[in-house]
């Protein structure tokens, strides 16, 4: 490798470009921010350090920012569409596939007068009038659409599927009508291959296993799946690695080398004119590449295909390459194909491991584990790499699997030696239009093995973890770098964990947490403290399946382990209340004792209790009115210092009467806007008898009603109140100290500029 380098380019040059442009992409397209700069020039110092002349590094870094621009502008940058509701645009494109009874993703080939390029993926999940679901995959269409660009509530400790959509291309969401259908498909190859595998291996017990590792998609596993196999340990098997591309690439290695041993053993052919090994290599590297071709070239399964045709190359022309710089060198491939897969998860599990099997394998070298049985390695192998995934596993998954060493030692082998290479007999089988009732007994063999792990390990195996930010993340591993290859430096991967010490040092005492969710048009309200929650509301449900409360609060209090003490519903609408049965299903009726005697139909109890250090007063409804909205349960909870008021949905007559009987007992440090911010709401005399610092509104950035209103915007201003907004901000979070108030919300705190 290095003398192809020396001949092809300036010594090193590649290696420098590479190390510049992956920090580069680090900076440009994830890091936002002081703490972030700062992690990527320590980095490019660190490249520095051992490459010399130092102003290549800085040339890698320059074309990384440029490179990642271009990438953006050429085929991510959002479409401009100005649709309302009397406006709609015209659009062409193809259904790719379906998300729900009605609901479609599809691929536009023309805006309104607008051709999307060739090159460019431009993606929309609409929905389509029903007389024409049947049959629709892959169909080419015409249409009036009114769409609006693609955006998702965002909430601290959830998936982000407004990031996963910018991944996917997925730029717009929206509603066809006037749909006219095309008899041509316009499915690309890999597209109609999947199809067609699908159709031919779904009736086995584990097709959506075997579908998986034939293609590398992943739409057919179901959440269930996904989590058991996370649980397990065995995610990896799920993404196209190398552990994949590698047995392919001995199929044909051996495949290659039994047919040529054939046909000279046959026909007494001369082989030493040619370079057989050499021969088998780029075979293997064929079939290696058709299968990562056919996969879709997902992140894992490029770096391993990069290394392969590296280490390949330095076999044919007898180059001598260093494992961590084939390493490196996919790594730039990869992020030149496309820098925004620094997004993806996949990469950092993919590139870890394999760095951290490098370093294992050469400081084992000269061990006492060398002369030690195979099994013996595999164990410490496989344990050395749970512990160095074991970060990267709790900052992603919120947990670590305990199981993973013993599910690998069965399932690995057996993906090794006859999972895999079983299924690409099928595929061969299935290709000529044979009988394939053979695999049955196989699929039962597996399906079972899978059923024991899961009993032993699904739950028993996996540890939850508390969820942390990422520069606990960046210290662990830097420091690891450092330790590894600074010989004689070694003490430098202390640094980053003293700053991180200093900086958790640094950090105030938080007493008392107060969590608005995200939950579009609606509210959810927690208050935590010490392990223990306060629900104000559960926020909406929609198609009665898409409860918020299941999707967004739950798991944010599964992942904190907070355990809800006491819940209080405001009123009965529908989006204050949506997740009752969730609810229920999740805690019973014992939080709602409290203020509801078990009820959670009833208005709730005018009551004080102490919580912890937090004392909780329900102020309203002190008489009944007639409006739901005006029976509102008004919340108050204080700590004795600073407060917070939970209004839910009352109105002007109610704000009235709350004013009149309570006076300057409303006086809070914190409002959340009454009724979304509704014009009937937020009367004079009530933001005037509270006298807020923060006002928070919680609503849905697309929102049928014209909200907040102008004139509840107004009042607040004219307070100097500081508004702020779930729909522009997402989650919000106060964290409240013995001393002080700590605002930041989920869109300011991890900003994407490309968002």
């Amino acid at each position: 490798m290095d003398r192809f380098l020396s001949h092809s380019l300036q010594p090193y040059t590649s290696v420098l470009l590479g190390y510049g442009f992956t920090s580069g992409c680090l900076l440009t397209v994830f890091f936002y921010g002081r703490w972030q700069f700062f992690c990527s020039v320590l980095f490019l110092l660190l490249v520095a350090r051992y490459f010399k002349p130092f102003w290549l590094v800085l040339l890698g870094f320059i074309f990384a920012i440029f490179a990642v621009q271009v990438h953006y502008s050429l085929f991510y940058k959002q479409i401009d569409v100005k649709a309302t509701d009397s406006q709609l645009v015209n659009v062409r494109g193809f259904v790719e596939k379906q998300l729900g009874r009605d609901y479609f993703q599809v691929q536009l080939t023309q805006i309104s007068n607008h051709r999307i390029a060739k090159f460019r993926i431009v993606r929309a999940n609409v929905s389509i009038p029903s007389p024409h679901h049947s049959s629709l995959i892959g169909t080419s269409f015409s249409a009036s659409a009114k769409l609006k660009p693609y955006r998702s509530r965002s909430n601290f400790d959830n998936f982000n599927n407004e990031l996963y959509a910018f991944t996917r291309h997925v730029q717009f969401k929206g509603r066809l009508s006037e749909v006219v259908l095309s008899e041509a498909t316009s499915l690309g190859f890999t597209e109609v291959y999947r199809r067609w595998l699908w159709q031919r291996i779904s009736h086995f017990k584990l097709g959506w296993l075997y579908y998986t590792l034939l293609s590398g998609d992943k739409s057919h596993i179901s959440y269930e799946d996904k989590q058991t196999m996370q649980r397990l340990g065995l995610s990896h098997m799920l993404a196209i690695s190398g552990l994949h591309v590698g047995i392919v690439y001995g199929l044909f290695f051996y495949s290659s080398k039994l047919l040529v041993f054939s046909v000279g053993f046959c026909f007494k052919v001369n082989k030493q004119q040619w370079d057989i090994n050499g021969i088998h290599a780029l075979t293997g590297l064929f079939g290696a590449g058709c299968y990562v071709l056919l996969s879709g070239f997902g992140v894992s399964a490029l770096r391993a295909f990069t290394m392969l045709a590296v280490l390949v190359a330095a076999y044919v022309y007898a180059w001598r390459v260093a494992n961590y710089r084939s390493l490196l060198f996919a790594l730039c491939i990869v992020l030149f194909v496309d820098p925004f897969s620094l997004l993806n998860p996949g990469l950092y599990f993919s590139f870890i491991a394999v760095y951290a099997i490098f370093v294992i394998a050469n400081s084992s070298t000269d061990s006492h584990l060398k002369s030690r049985g195979f099994v013996f390695k595999l164990l410490v192998l496989q344990l050395l790499l749970g512990v160095i995934l074991a970060p990267l596993s709790s900052f992603y998954f919120y947990g670590v699997s305990l199981g993973a060493i013993l599910t690998n030692l069965i399932f690995i082998p057996l993906l090794t030696f006859l999972m895999l290479p079983a299924l690409l007999l099928v595929l061969v089988i299935l290709w000529l239009n044979l009988d394939i009732s053979w695999y049955h007994f196989f699929d039962l063999t597996v399906d079972w093995l899978l059923a024991q792990c899961i009993n032993l390990f699904a739950n028993s195996g996996w540890l939850e973890t508390v969820p942390f930010t990422w520069p606990f993340l960046i210290t662990f591993y830097l420091s690891m770098l450092l330790g590894v290859h600074f010989v004689l430096w070694r003490w430098l991967g202390a640094i980053p964990v003293l700053v991180g010490a200093l900086s958790c040092a640094l950090k105030p005492d938080i007493v008392w947490q107060i969590d608005v969710f995200d939950v579009g048009h609606g509210t959810s309200v927690l208050v935590s403290h010490h392990g223990q929650g306060v629900l104000y509301d559960l926020g909406a449900k929609y198609f009665n399946s898409f409860s918020l409360f299941e999707r967004v609060v739950k798991p944010y209090l599964q992942k904190h382990q907070l355990r809800l003490s006491h819940v209080i519903l405001s009123h009965s609408d529908q989006d204050h209340i949506g997740g009752l049965k969730e609810l229920i299903d999740y805690s019973g009726y014992a939080p709602l004792e409290a203020f509801h005697n078990l009820d959670p139909h009833s208005h709730c109890n005018i009551k004080s209790i102490t919580f912890n250090k937090l004392t909780i007063e329900s102020l309203w409804p002190v008489q009944t009115m007639n409006s739901d909205n005006n029976n509102s349960c008004v919340l108050r909870i204080t700590d004795g210092r600073f407060s917070v008021l939970l209004p839910g949905d009352i109105e002007h007559a109610a704000e009235r009467a709350l004013v009149e009987h309570y006076g300057e007992k409303l006086r809070s440090d914190i409002l959340l806007v009454p009724h979304h911010g509704s014009k009937t709401s937020s009367s004079w005399a009530l933001i005037q008898a509270v006298s807020p610092n923060i006002a928070i509104l919680s609503r849905s950035f697309y929102s049928m009603w014209p909200l907040p209103h102008a004139s509840v915007v107004e009042r607040y201003n004219k307070q100097k109140i500081k508004l702020i907004d779930t729909a522009t901000e997402g989650h919000i979070r106060v964290q409240i100290s013995h001393s002080n108030l700590y605002l930041e919300s989920a869109r300011t705190l991890h900003p994407h500029w490309f968002l």
